[in-house]
């Protein structure tokens, strides 16, 4: 079963070919314990396509996070405090093993690599990374709820998303991403649609 040299025991290769097998079999399990997760990224200050581009090359060097696509980016009128600069916006799809308090973590810290200089809330930034969806997990936590508690709110969320995975089922409405959109977009036409027959009967 083992030959001699040196005093030292060669496997042979039915046991190579054996432990190549377990690794082949840790390397499954592991992808099998990787969740989907979405994150949200956005900039309106200095370099903004630069300071995406920095995060996402942050994220590709992280050993845990397996990025599986990127959205457009999409440019954006601010949400709540409005004088300020336009925001670049996206969404990253994502696989990763880590799990939700640690990934905010790492995205925390790699907005600091990054260079962001943490101001007022809702006030400009470098560089925001949000987690939206973390697979079919709710949770709320006093340092993170998900999914992101505003995402339904914002159409520079729901619409890279809706671009990278329109299937992608929202886990506290039970409806997916297109589905949520389709549906805004049919409100707000009948809105429109409402108010200007109100109008012509004036």
């Amino acid at each position: 079963m083992f030959q001699m040299r040196g005093g030292l025991r060669l496997l042979t290769p039915l046991c190579q070919i054996h432990l190549a097998l377990v690794d082949i079999t840790r390397l499954l399990l592991s992808e099998n314990s990787r969740t989907r997760v979405f994150i949200g990224i956005g900039t309106n200050v200095g370099d903004r396509s630069n300071y995406i581009d920095r995060a996402l090359d942050e994220l590709r060097l992280e050993d845990q996070i397996w990025i599986e696509a990127v959205s457009s980016i999409y440019e954006t009128v601010p949400v709540g405090l409005q004088d300020q600069p336009n925001f670049l916006n996206g969404v990253i799809r994502i696989k990763t093993a880590v799990r939700p308090l640690n990934l905010l973590e790492i995205l925390k810290r790699i907005e600091v690599q990054v260079g962001r200089q943490y101001r007022k809330r809702w006030g400009p930034r470098e560089i925001d990374l949000d987690i939206l969806v973390y697979g079919d997990l709710v949770l709320d936590h006093p340092l993170l709820r998900i999914p992101h508690p505003e995402m339904l709110n914002r159409q520079f969320v729901l619409q890279p998303l809706v671009e990278i995975q329109p299937d992608l089922i929202h886990p506290s409405c039970n409806q997916t991403i297109g589905q949520i959109v389709c549906h805004m977009a049919t409100e707000i036409e009948k809105v429109s649609r409402e108010r200007k027959n109100s109008d012509s009967r004036q």
